[in-house]
């Protein structure tokens, strides 16, 4: 039985595949905003809770994307194939306006290509990291996309360069994130004292992710109480089975006398609170930034992976602070760097340098400001503009 996406011919029809938690509040965003340019729209693809319930019809959950690092993904690979034809097949059947892929490029790429070389305009949210790596890309994208969505300044002359016609919209985050985070009232909702020393340990939301550093994190932890008693060591965990494999770290190490506090969700309130954060690299770096709080970011994955993916790096540095700096102004520590002592030194480093910290709040602030420009509604304003040509 063939997939149906849209039922009738009313309003603009736009399928929509987004490919993680991210790309979901993104999607649900953008569909928000373009539901008031067109009531009637339909919109259908693949989605997550948050376009679901902005209205969004999904074939498949979103969970089947969220697949992360190349030799992981080569596991998931045969179902991801069967996905994209499922979607291909779908969207030439029933031809919609248009196609808008959210992210996911490894996946979407190859599916707008397709589509794109059938007659079906697309947009893609989110432009994959060229100007990091793998800049082979750019003739992919190219050959995909008729329009791509911007979400960091610098990029627009990257495409402007390339021929390839594209809207800068501001970073999401910068407008969902506070310019002036209540940290007092945090701290009091909280339940800790205003001159508490506090750390947030991020370790990631997948479970390869936590597989890695849970063991280096919690190490972390033990030896910056060693050096520093009374530190409240904050964990956000966004789900049961991720804060009990964190736990059984705890008990593996015998540190369970520290001050933790692990906690269900809620990691903006444990960054707004932390003197320092200490995280996986990913999109919760740049959450910290826009926080204006200090963070020691770190990460490994498989040693196939990582020189896999090395040798196509082009720039010194992974994290998005650092990239839009165009400069080191937080530590990040992967692979064999990505040690107790060089994480622990870091964090101290914060806890002992107050001007550090307070030059660090004022670089962060200013680089709020720059990716704040009502991003939602510039991207449907870009989308209505391909549907009308």
């Amino acid at each position: 039985m063939r997939d149906h996406l849209f039922e009738g011919n009313t309003g603009p029809r736009i399928a929509i595949v987004a490919g993680e938690a991210s790309g979901d509040l993104l999607g649900a965003a953008l569909v928000a905003e373009l539901r008031k340019r067109f009531p009637d729209a339909q919109f259908a693809g693949v989605a997550g809770p948050k376009m679901q319930a902005a209205g969004v019809k999904t074939i498949e959950p979103i969970s089947t994307l969220a697949v992360g690092g190349l030799v992981e993904v080569l596991r998931h690979l045969p179902g991801l194939l069967r996905l994209r034809r499922r979607i291909v097949q779908a969207c030439l059947q029933e031809k919609p306006d248009l196609f808008i892929g959210i992210d996911a490029p490894d996946f979407n790429l190859g599916l707008e290509r397709r589509l794109k070389k059938r007659g079906i305009r697309t947009v893609h949210y989110v432009s994959p990291s060229i100007w990091a790596w793998r800049p082979e890309r750019i003739k992919k994208i190219r050959a995909a996309v008729n329009h791509m969505l911007l979400i960091l300044p610098f990029e627009q002359e990257i495409y402007r360069t390339a021929g390839i016609p594209a809207s800068y919209v501001g970073h999401p985050l910068a407008e969902m994130l506070p310019q002036h985070p209540d940290r007092a009232g945090v701290r009091e909702q909280l339940g800790l004292a205003e001159d508490a020393r506090v750390i947030a340990v991020l370790p990631g939301s997948r479970m390869r992710e936590l597989d890695a550093l849970a063991p280096l994190l919690v190490e972390t932890a033990r030896r910056l109480a060693e050096k520093e008693p009374g530190l409240v060591f904050l964990v956000p965990l966004i789900s049961r089975e991720i804060r009990a494999h964190f736990e059984r770290e705890i008990w593996r190490q015998e540190a369970q006398d520290l001050h933790w506090r692990l906690m269900f969700g809620h990691a903006h309130e444990a960054m707004i609170a932390a003197n320092v954060v200490l995280q996986a690299s990913g999109t919760a770096v740049l959450e910290a930034a826009l926080l204006k709080r200090p963070a020691v970011v770190t990460y490994r994955v498989s040693p196939l992976t990582y020189r896999m993916v090395k040798r196509k790096f082009l720039l010194p540095y992974v994290t998005l602070p650092n990239i839009l700096a165009g400069k080191f102004v937080i530590p990040e520590f992967l692979q064999e760097d990505a040690n107790a002592e060089n994480l622990c030194q870091a964090v101290l480093n914060y806890l002992h340098d107050k001007p550090l910290v307070a030059a660090l709040e004022a670089h962060f602030h200013a680089e709020h400001e720059r990716l704040r420009c009502n991003g939602a509604a510039k991207a449907a304003e870009a989308v209505a503009g391909v549907l009308a040509a």
